[in-house]
């Protein structure tokens, strides 16, 4: 199970190794693969989360075996949309005129992010402007869409997507975004195995640069 950010990247990296196309991959924010988790974590061999709390949550219940895990990459914050408005740091945020769509908090670390990086904005403001829609994805379609709307998601998305970037939040305005590998115990078979190991390899670290990743 990967976070839902991470989705043009795997099928990137999936399509030209069809040795391992019978490695089954769902998405969704990581706050709640973590809860599908915590009910039912028969079949699921590996997780990929966008956030250390996430990971640290499956660890501490146990799931997670602490031999093969890493960290897989790290990301940063962008703002995306179009308008004539210059924005060179968070505060000019409140004079562009438009609904800030980002990801629900609940769900979605990006939501958690977004959140923190707009922490130095007035309440009233954000209270009056900011929008929850669901994951980054969701963010993504909706700014696409609408003119109206700007919206935070990670600098990966705005390059994958093509967007247009407004403005890049200071990466000490929000936690340190980690992506974390986790291979759970029980259910580490060699196929598992096997990918989780391919995944640190030289091609994948190229693809995970070329989407924008940061990677050691």
């Amino acid at each position: 199970m990967v976070a839902a950010s991470m989705n043009n990247l795997m099928t990137d990296i999936q399509s030209e190794n069809p040795q391992f196309k019978d490695i089954s991959i769902s998405y969704g924010g990581s706050i709640s693969i973590v809860r599908r988790i915590e009910n039912n974590k028969r079949g699921v061999g590996a997780v990929l989360l966008s956030s250390e709390e996430s990971y640290d949550i499956l660890d501490k219940l146990g799931y997670i075996d602490n031999e093969f895990s890493y960290t897989f990459a790290s990301n940063s914050l962008v703002l995306i949309g179009k308008t004539n408005n210059r924005i060179k740091e968070t505060k000019d945020i409140e004079s562009i005129g438009k609904k800030i769509v980002i990801a629900d908090p609940k769900i979605a670390p990006a939501g958690v992010y977004s959140l923190q990086s707009l922490n130095s904005l007035n309440q009233e403001f954000l209270d009056e402007n900011v929008i929850f829609a669901g994951d980054v994805s969701s963010v993504v379609g909706t700014v696409k869409n609408n003119k109206n709307f700007v919206g935070i998601v990670y600098k990966t998305d705005a390059i994958s997507h093509n967007l247009e970037v407004l403005f890049e939040f200071p990466t000490n305005s929000h936690d340190k975004i980690l992506y974390k590998l986790g291979v759970l115990k029980n259910n580490s078979g060699i196929s598992i195995l096997e990918y989780v190991k391919f995944l640190k390899s030289s091609f994948v670290k190229q693809k995970l640069i070329d989407h924008g990743y940061l990677v050691e």
